[in-house]
């Protein structure tokens, strides 16, 4: 930490007996850290619920309505993303038999 820091800190405390954070330009936040963590933790235990679904249970958990921006917002801070499965074409038995043959000819 810078010492101009450390000195405006220490020059606040002394005029004011407090230190309390500057205001900052922006938007304020609508949902608490505590309730990203229980979106995120939500979405975690369920993983095939929905965005509208999380909007309810945010909604039933604090009486508060959030939008579904807010929610995949969230979501993304946590590292949490949707995700597709993949489509792979089945293979018939002589298809799997010959994957499974050229498999162990080239295990090494």
């Amino acid at each position: 930490m810078s010492s101009s820091v450390v000195h405006r800190l220490w020059d606040q405390y002394q005029s004011e007996d407090s230190v309390s954070r500057r205001r900052v330009s922006g938007r304020p936040r609508v949902t608490t850290p505590a309730e990203d963590r229980f979106l995120a933790l939500s979405s975690q235990k369920r993983r095939s619920t929905t965005v509208p679904q999380l909007v309810a249970d945010h909604f039933v958990a604090s009486g508060r309505r959030i939008s579904a921006t807010t929610v995949q917002r969230s979501l993304h801070n946590a590292s949490i993303y949707a995700r597709r499965p993949v489509v792979c074409v089945t293979l018939n038995r002589g298809q799997r038999r010959a994957r499974l043959c050229w498999a162990r000819e080239h295990f090494s």
